[in-house]
């Protein structure tokens, strides 16, 4: 029968290790605790399994929990020796390549268990002794045992390295907690010495599973919970993991220690422990405070980023790292280009609209707002240069009558015909054409003189007439005809009016004399010409 102290140790490691467990759990995105939780989890199983072999009916079962027991054993000083390196060094990260070491040793030592039948190396012969209710097993060690057993402890003694250099207090670990802790690494070498010396048997059997939980819980509390309590820490934390801008920690020897999610997003391939990327390597390696930031090539994933870099130094001055923002100018350019599409549009837009106010929506020439604005323009000019200007003013003849006759679309047409007639004749490049509303034209010719201002009112009632619009509104007009005043002198005053209304006397003078047909201003020494 086994003894009911060992159960009750065995029993209380188990659920003691299984509370830490728990405890932590929330925290388990903390590299520290991810150490923490392979090594409860070792102690629980291992604890657990040993609980499991020792109530066993038959030696069967037996041998299966005891092989069972090894899961833990192996993963036990693995994580005993990763939480004393991340609690003693806080800003040191593990090496997978490194890491890969212990595991795969651990892997072969587990090989080794679960094959013990064919080769022997872990225990050598199990057999059965009398010892009451139930038969004990008795497991004769083979070579792969103890060379097991040093490879653990020498694990374990090896973590003394990391609590005894390491920089007390920081924000996990006190002096006291420290000699707590180094000195906790000597119970499970005495539990498994008396062992092997069989002087534990009085109380059932080996007690060193136990004695790894009581570890796990004092680990708990001299390490682990302060270092969770430590609310500035996690703050930290969250603020370095909502950054939009990629963050990655680089330790002095150009490793990547932490990085947060959006340089994850930005360079999938980054892995803790790792060398950083080769594009970027030279930056860093001249990093310093104030180092603008310098272009990287695009990725595959086809993102391109600019690094900038910050120098992170203790208290005392002394550099132990740098901060890596990663900016991703993909997107920016993206946008920019989006931008810049939508301001091309956007101009498009408002030239569009400028064009609309300032022509005519039927005929496309300009309008009278344009007209009166660039005429007294041209006015201003010619009075401040001593140049001439001329203007002249156009009527269609009888086009209430022609568009009573044949209806507004008809009327729209032919006033559209006679504009584009008007606009063929005025070809000079500071000279324009406008409608002045309803049948009404005007054409403002800067630097003209009354040769070419007389030259162009012929040319445009010979243009219109050719046309050959059929009129019939008005008896004796066969068809559509335009009448045309025009002025032409150098202004003593700057105002557009004065020559507005010479123009417009002349074109009525044009209408009187019979209609197709020009006329000069008198003032100009000019009559009127067919």
């Amino acid at each position: 029968m086994p003894s009911y102290i060992l159960i009750l140790c065995l029993a209380f490691a188990v659920v003691g290790s299984l509370g830490v467990a728990v405890a932590a759990w929330s925290r388990r995105d903390d590299p520290t605790v991810k150490s923490f939780l392979v090594l409860t989890a070792g102690a629980a199983i291992w604890s657990g399994g040993r609980l499991m072999e020792v109530n066993a009916l038959d030696l069967a079962d037996r041998i299966w929990w005891a092989k069972f027991q090894y899961l833990g054993i192996a993963a036990v000083p693995i994580g005993w020796l990763c939480a004393m390196v991340q609690i003693s060094r806080p800003r040191h990260v593990i090496r997978w390549s490194l890491l890969s070491v212990p595991v795969l040793v651990a892997l072969l030592m587990l090989a080794l268990v679960f094959t013990n039948e064919r080769h022997h190396l872990i225990w050598s012969a199990i057999t059965t002794t009398p010892g009451g209710v139930l038969p004990v097993a008795v497991f004769s060690h083979g070579p792969a045992y103890f060379a097991a057993a040093a490879w653990t402890y020498g694990l374990l003694f090896f973590s003394l390295y990391f609590l005894l250099t390491a920089r007390v207090p920081n924000g996990s670990l006190t002096r006291a907690g420290r000699a707590v802790l180094a000195g906790s690494l000597v119970l499970p070498l005495l539990a498994h010495l008396a062992y092997m010396l069989r002087w534990t048997g009085p109380l059932g059997g080996d007690l060193t599973p136990a004695t790894f939980s009581l570890m796990s819980a004092l680990l708990w509390l001299c390490a682990l919970r302060p270092h969770l309590d430590d609310i500035a820490h996690y703050a930290r934390l969250r603020v370095f993991d909502s950054l939009r801008e990629g963050c990655v920690v680089v330790s002095t020897d150009l490793r990547i220690v932490d990085f947060n999610p959006a340089a994850a997003r930005m360079l999938p391939a980054l892995r803790p422990g790792e060398a950083v990327p080769a594009e970027w390597a030279v930056l860093v390696a001249q990093a310093g405070d104030g180092t603008p930031p310098g272009l990287v090539p695009r990725t595959e994933a086809g993102t391109e980023y600019e690094v900038s870099l910050e120098t992170v130094r203790r208290l005392d001055g002394k550099v132990v790292g740098t901060l890596a923002f990663l900016r991703d100018v993909s997107q920016y350019r993206s946008r920019e280009l989006a931008l810049t599409v939508r301001l091309g549009a956007t101009e498009e837009r408002l030239s569009r609209m400028a064009a609309d106010l300032e022509h005519d929506v039927l005929t496309s020439l300009f309008n009278r707002r344009y007209f009166e604005r660039e005429g007294q323009a041209a006015v201003a000019e010619a009075c401040e240069q001593g140049t001439s200007i001329g203007l002249l003013v156009l009527d269609v003849d009888n086009f209430k009558p022609y568009n009573d006759l044949h209806g507004h679309v008809a009327g729209d047409a032919c006033l559209r015909q006679v504009a584009g007639a008007i606009a063929g004749i005025v070809a000079r490049p500071d000279g324009f054409c406008a409608r002045l509303g309803g049948e009404e034209f005007a054409v403002v010719l800067p630097g003209g003189t009354a040769a070419e201002t007389r030259a162009v009112g012929e040319r445009l009632v010979l243009a219109v007439r050719a046309l050959g619009l059929a009129h019939g509104g008005v008896a004796g007009q066969r068809f559509v005809t335009i009448s045309v005043g025009a002025a032409c002198e150098r202004p003593a005053v700057a105002r557009l009016d004065a020559l507005v209304q010479k123009a417009d006397a002349a074109m009525y003078r044009a209408k009187r004399a019979g209609r197709d047909r020009f006329v000069m201003d008198v003032r100009n020494g000019e009559g009127a010409t067919s």
